[in-house]
């Protein structure tokens, strides 16, 4: 165990940031203030971002840290005045943990996965419970006993402070100040006053780690950046409440159970006791069992013999103690007619249930390969567990993909060394299940291909290290989909092939940040090509762009952003991404594309943005060069989904982008907060109808609603740029009639279309003050009805939900709410959980009550 504690302690590099925290150098030049030396503004900045750190009494630092092996941890931190600390910790492969330091305690508790891929013993025996927390357990606590302002603030010793100018990757300009001497930096906004954005430094030496390290400086640890904000009333409260319970925790937490090492914890040994020639039918077998570790053993002790008989026998044996068990196995030479003597062979093994679990059968398939259960890794008994042992089960079986094992033993010595490796990449939780889902197909006497993919992923480059982990991802996603079949997925030449969805995935992944519009196109150059290696005939075309997490601008940015960035990206060959994205024919070479960054995995299900075959040749769209003349025609239009979606519910949350409310939404009674909706007796395919109407009659107008029939020089929801008419006319569906405001982009491709407002038309649109304050109007399904605004504050605690959506029907605002990966929550009978206000924001009654976010 002492290689992976090493492994889990010190952090290579430590890179922490909300939402775009990397820095590069943007200006040129000193940091001047009119009319003062150099020194005496870097000093008088100094003295001013110190007071603002110090006035944090409640410090909240969200982001990433990246540990020794380049994995990176999102973490949330939230410390109050008091000291007391909460740490929301997830490693990007489904590991979770929860760290509190209270009263001078630190207690933790993790899921199954992130046992898994820190101290895999723990998962069977400590998943879900809160246990007393330590340097090992893949997190740095005691950085979380002094993360305050004012204790961060005393990190910054020295007056000769020096400046330099730099800028968040979003445009912020800052100035990043230093002590002289001082590893330590704080980080100041130098748009609308001094405002202070974050600290860097060895974070990972705050607290008591610094003072056990013998002779050890702030300069012996790896540096940090932490974007660092006040904590607002709900966060307060809502960590005041998980302190309060931790609390708690803290007083009966137990330790962690001791990680088994050479000479600690259950060690048994199996011996059976010679008994001479039997002579009867059955033959009373005596097996010993003696635990020579210093902790209990209980378990099962299972035998089996080559004539028959045997079985499985429950065993608890002391430490130092031998117990003594029988069993009856069959005699082969009880079916002879004359003397005659017959060999047969007993073969025995013991299981400790609290390290190995209660599956025999796995356990017995690994003895029969000279593999002990209870320690699967020679020398890393830690390394132990029911999903250990089916990970060694499973990947040590060459294909095709059947129960037991075939003779391989190099097969098993790579995947032992994979298990005992996987910690450093934290993707043993990954293999875990895979192995329990046999979704992908083995070539006869092949390993999966999984076990090169991980062996990539914690000992490849950086570049494929992240490709190979994104890959595991993937697979261990689609393993998991309803309805998987067996041997459905198949990896070959670095592609996924999906025989069951006919889809084959192709990885392109950026790490280095270096000319960085030059390594994303040849990373997806190299991914668009990996697609003639195989035969795809058949099968959709799906590119992964795979950004790290500290890329600065991909890697840090949300779903409009990666847009504008994508659609404009030109190297400095004046090579573009859509012309490589776009085939001969003007149509994509790809049919989908997903992109994963930092936001991406910390917050959109899936870990990835989807971007359709519509939204792809929108992007990859050639406008004409010469104004086209010619307008579109009822028989010309063209809906794509993305533009329905649009029109009809607005367009899709962003769960990466919370703040931003999207667009579009004029469905009968899609409540899209101040938009018209049409009425609610027509269907898609009467608004379908009306626009057909309205376009044939080829009334086009400009921005002011005037009479023209050239068309605008516009960009397409992928930022492609589009010529485009406005249509403004009327129609008439089921008795009823409106005039509708259309956008239509060259050759027929609908963009959006509502019920019009112009002044002086002929639409009178309802509005809340109408029906539900004044009462003069009464609203039906045939009317048109313009909703309002949301209320500007509404009471919800800071919780976590989507867009509102107001009900015309009963004049409310509905939230629904969101779990932290963008998901909709649901409660515990699966209903999806929606806060309702009225129009001031006041919860209205029998409203759920809202979960404060933090």
């Amino acid at each position: 165990m002492d290689r992976l504690v090493r492994r889990r302690g010190p952090l290579a590099c430590v890179v922490i940031a909300v939402v775009a925290a990397v820095l590069v150098a943007a200006f040129t030049g000193p940091v001047r203030v009119s009319g003062s030396p150099r020194a005496t503004a870097a000093a008088d900045l100094g003295t001013t971002a110190l007071a603002q750190l110090a006035q944090l009494h409640d410090v909240r630092l969200r982001g990433t840290l990246e540990t020794e092996s380049g994995v990176p941890l999102d973490v949330d931190i939230v410390t109050l005045a008091s000291g007391d600390t909460t740490a929301t910790v997830s490693d990007g492969a489904g590991g979770v943990a929860t760290f509190a330091a209270v009263g001078g305690k630190v207690v933790v508790n993790g899921n199954n996965a992130w046992w898994l891929n820190t101290v895999p013993v723990y998962a069977y025996q400590i998943a879900g419970k809160w246990v007393q927390a330590t340097e090992n357990m893949g997190f740095p606590i005691g950085m979380l006993t002094a993360l305050s302002g004012k204790q961060l603030g005393e990190k910054f010793a020295g007056d000769d402070w020096a400046a330099k100018p730099t800028v968040y990757v979003d445009g912020t300009p800052a100035v990043a100040l230093s002590p002289k001497d001082s590893p330590w930096t704080i980080y100041l906004s130098t748009e609308g006053g001094t405002r202070l954005l974050g600290i860097g430094g060895p974070l990972a030496a705050a607290g008591e780690k610094l003072r056990e390290q013998p002779g050890g400086t702030a300069q012996s640890f790896p540096t940090g950046l932490v974007s660092a904000s006040a904590v607002d009333d709900p966060c307060k409260q809502r960590t005041d409440k998980a302190l309060t319970d931790a609390k708690q925790q803290a007083a009966t937490a137990p330790a962690a159970p001791p990680v088994p090492e050479a000479n600690h914890g259950p060690a048994i040994e199996v011996t059976l006791v010679p008994t001479g020639t039997c002579m009867t039918p059955a033959c009373p077998t005596p097996i010993e069992v003696t635990n020579s570790g210093d902790e209990p053993a209980q378990g099962t002790l299972s035998v089996t013999s080559t004539s028959g008989g045997g079985g499985d026998l429950p065993i608890s044996v002391g430490p130092g103690q031998t117990v003594q068990q029988s069993v009856s196995v069959v005699n082969p030479a009880s079916s002879c007619t004359e003397t005659c003597t017959r060999s047969y062979t007993v073969t025995a093994f013991a299981q400790v249930t609290s390290v190995a679990g209660p599956d025999l059968d796995t356990g017995r398939r690994l003895h029969d390969r000279g593999v002990d259960p209870n320690r699967p890794v020679p020398g890393q008994p830690g390394l132990a567990g029911p999903d250990v042992n089916s990970v060694i089960d499973k990947l040590s079986t060459p294909g095709p993909a059947v129960a037991g094992f075939q003779a391989n033993g190099d097969l098993l010595d790579q995947v032992i060394a994979l298990v005992r490796d996987s910690g450093d990449g934290r993707v043993l939780s990954l293999l875990a299940v895979l192995a329990k889902n046999p979704a992908i197909a083995v070539a006869a006497d092949q390993p999966s291909p999984v076990v090169a993919l991980a062996q990539t992923a914690v000992r490849g480059n950086r570049v494929k290290q992240l490709g190979a982990r994104q890959a595991l991802s993937l697979l261990a996603q689609l393993a998991q989909d309803a309805g998987r079949q067996p041997n459905t997925l198949r990896v070959d030449h670095d592609l996924i092939l999906d025989s069951q969805n006919k889809r084959v995935y192709s990885i392109a992944s950026v790490t280095n940040p270096d000319n960085r519009a030059q390594r994303v196109y040849d990373a997806a150059d190299a991914g668009i090509k990996a697609f003639t290696t195989v035969d795809t005939t058949g099968y959709a075309k799906v590119l992964v762009l795979d950004f790290g997490d500290s890329y600065p601008e991909y890697g840090q940015v949300h779903r409009k952003t990666l847009v504008d960035l994508l659609s404009k990206l030109t190297t400095g060959g004046s090579q573009r991404l859509t012309d490589l994205l776009r085939d001969p024919s003007g149509q994509p070479v790809v049919t989908e594309l997903m992109v994963a960054n930092k936001l991406t995995r910390e917050s959109v299900p899936g870990g990835r943005y989807e971007f359709t075959a519509d939204d792809l040749r929108a992007m990859v769209y050639q406008r004409a060069a010469t104004t086209p003349t010619r307008k579109p025609t009822s028989s010309d239009l063209v809906y794509t989904q993305a533009n329905l979606d649009h029109m009809l519910h607005g367009d899709p949350y962003d769960p990466a982008n919370p703040g931003k409310q999207y667009p579009g939404g004029h469905l009968g009674g899609a409540g899209g907060p101040g938009k018209t909706e049409f009425p609610k007796a027509w269907t898609v395919d009467d608004i379908k109808a009306a626009i057909a109407q309205v376009v044939d009659r080829a009334n086009t107008v400009d921005g002011q609603a005037n009479p023209t029939a050239a068309p605008r020089a516009d960009v397409n929801h992928m930022n492609a740029r589009v010529w485009s008419w406005r249509f403004l006319g009327q129609a008439t569906v089921k008795g009823i009639t409106a005039e509708l405001d259309l956008y239509i982009y060259d050759g027929g491709t609908f963009r959006n279309g509502y019920p019009s407002l112009r002044a002086g038309g002929p639409n009178h649109a309802l509005t809340r003050d109408d029906v539900f304050v004044n009462h003069s109007a009464t609203f039906d399904d045939k009317a048109i009805f313009q909703n309002p605004d949301p209320p500007a504050t509404p009471q919800l605690n800071n919780a976590r939900t989507f867009p509102p959506r107001y009900n015309n029907t009963n004049d409310t605002w509905e939230y629904p709410a969101a779990t932290p990966d963008g998901r909709p929550a649901v409660d515990q009978a699966g209903t999806p959980i929606v806060y309702k206000t009225d129009n001031t924001g006041a919860l209205t009654p029998g409203s759920p009550t809202p979960t404060p976010g933090c």
